[in-house]
């Protein structure tokens, strides 16, 4: 395979939520900084799992476009979870063998990203987050 075929194969298998197929397309020491958590899961093991918790929860992801620079690539998609729509922007670098060694994910808006954070990350161990609104009083 190519390069960019090992991240096409990856994205349908995400959008066709085949989780082992996926997992496939990952370097064994693959690190995901997820928009969800501060610290970053790292390796095949640890971030095939986050990614079979999140297709267990989203509805649909779909790839909309690539665009390539060498052995990195930005991922634009569009992932459904029950009513919020999310545009996501995910940087991918390449390793020299295609497979993909990390992912830098970005979600917006910041509700939409808030109301899969809270379902998710209970699932993986944290603790979910919520919006504060401004008329809450603050703590000094």
């Amino acid at each position: 395979m190519n390069s960019i075929d090992y991240l096409e194969a990856f994205l349908d298998s995400m959008s066709r939520r085949d989780v082992d197929g996926a997992v496939a397309h990952l370097a064994d020491s693959v690190v995901l900084h997820s928009p969800i958590v501060s610290s970053q899961f790292e390796g095949k093991e640890k971030v095939g799992s986050v990614l079979k918790h999140l297709l267990d929860v989203v509805d649909q992801f779909t790839p909309k476009l690539l665009l390539r620079d060498g052995a990195n690539v930005v991922a634009v998609l569009t992932i459904i979870v029950g009513e919020d729509v999310i545009d996501a922007f995910d940087h991918i670098h390449l390793g020299d063998d295609g497979r993909i060694e990390s992912m830098m994910v970005a979600w917006r808006p910041l509700p939409a990203l808030v109301a899969v954070q809270q379902i998710l990350v209970p699932r993986l161990g944290g603790q979910a987050q919520e919006l504060v609104p401004l008329d809450r009083p603050r703590c000094s």
